[in-house]
């Protein structure tokens, strides 16, 4: 049995939101230190689970991990070594404009050997349009400063289909990544419109354009190319690496392995259970103060339910669901449960069966949704 488990703690707090976020998060750093402070005694909250696991990841995300004092970050590696660890990969995300090389300093001393930076594109109209505090100038300084720093895992992140954004703007931003000295990752997902924000509204109202579904897909293969070009295997339907560098901690996500989260609106997955916390930074202050659980949410899954969702989430996977893999976890044989799911699918040439497992074709990367609602 595996006894591993992977830590994800949420810094809510980022400089300014970004108009296509979605993602919880505020602008409150003055409580920065009460929240850290709280967020400490909720790990400690849960050593009865933690001194039975090995903590082998942890992931610092947000919000913007790097806007906050450094020492906060330090302070909450500090608490998770108290428990048994042996840390592969401890990952922070940064934003170019929040960067120091003090900061980068205490993140490595303290255990910190993976970054992940947000770029998006390298066209400064387009990062001012989506709301980005930061230019491709302040990129290259950044980037520059953590080379300084020694590290050599780095990752990057990009959005596929910006407003305005070309497939010669897009061709530019995949170039100048490629160019990147020690770059191990890119992250690049399709932009998604989530009604309520900023850049929804600024859509909808015709201040701003996206490009249409066939441009999009353009810049996917553009990337997919340009990528495998250059040595990086796409081993999840948004992510690539170089060998070796997959992010070992998304992938206990794509795994359905176990993880805790710490902090507001951060998820947890355990003893095939999922949990949510709150998402209200200064409630869940208190909270923590007054020995009060910020669980809101407890989804205990049914064999049934953990089946379709492995299925789902090992798709997203280059290699698939593995029959012998399924059969070892579940102690039942994948296509005798799911054949005529998958067989359909099949026949639509959105996946494709082997002897030893199914995965996503071409065009199945391309209608993942449909796939989905398969097994949802």
């Amino acid at each position: 049995m595996n006894n591993n488990i992977g830590i994800y703690i949420h810094i809510p707090f980022c400089k300014s939101k970004c108009f296509y976020c979605d993602f919880y998060s505020n602008s409150m750093l003055n409580i920065a230190n009460e929240y850290v402070n709280a967020l400490c005694e909720e790990i400690l909250a849960n050593s009865e689970v933690l001194d039975l696991k090995k903590i082998d990841t942890v992931y610092f995300g947000g919000g913007t991990p790097s806007v906050i004092d450094a020492r906060y970050i330090a302070q909450t590696m500090d608490v998770i070594k108290l428990f048994t660890y042996d840390i592969s990969e401890a990952t922070i995300e940064v934003n170019p404009e929040s960067v120091t090389k003090e900061k980068l300093e205490i993140y490595k001393k303290c255990g910190i050997n993976r970054i992940s930076i947000g770029l998006q594109t390298t066209n400064n109209t387009t990062l001012k349009n989506i709301g980005r505090d930061s230019t491709l100038e302040d990129f290259l300084n950044a980037y520059n400063l953590i080379l300084e720093a020694g590290y050599t895992n780095i990752s990057v992140d990009l959005i596929i289909g910006l407003p305005g954004e070309t497939l010669d703007d897009f061709s530019k931003t995949v170039d100048f990544v490629l160019s990147l000295k020690n770059l191990k990752h890119i992250s690049s997902y399709s932009l998604e419109l989530d009604e309520g924000t900023k850049l929804d509204f600024l859509v909808k109202n015709n201040f701003l354009s996206l490009p249409d579904e066939k441009q999009e897909r353009e810049m996917k293969y553009l990337l997919d190319k340009k990528l495998d070009e250059n040595g990086f295997i796409r081993y999840e339907i948004s992510n690539y690496s170089k060998p070796g560098y997959e992010s070992k901690h998304n992938l206990k996500y794509w795994n359905q392995e176990e993880y805790l989260g710490f902090g507001t609106s951060a998820a947890s997955f355990l003893n095939s259970t999922r949990y949510s916390n709150i998402k209200d930074t200064k409630k869940y202050i208190k909270n923590v103060k007054n020995g009060i659980s910020n669980c809101i949410e407890i989804e205990e899954m049914n064999l049934d339910e953990l089946m379709k969702e492995y299925i789902i989430l090992k798709l997203r996977l280059k290699d698939g669901v593995n029959f012998n893999d399924f059969k070892a976890k579940f102690k039942v044989e994948l296509y005798s449960i799911f054949k005529d799911k998958i067989d359909k699918l099949v026949n639509d040439n959105l996946l494709v069966k082997t002897r030893k497992n199914i995965y996503l074709s071409n065009k199945g990367e391309d209608l993942a949704n449909i796939v989905w609602q398969e097994f949802i």
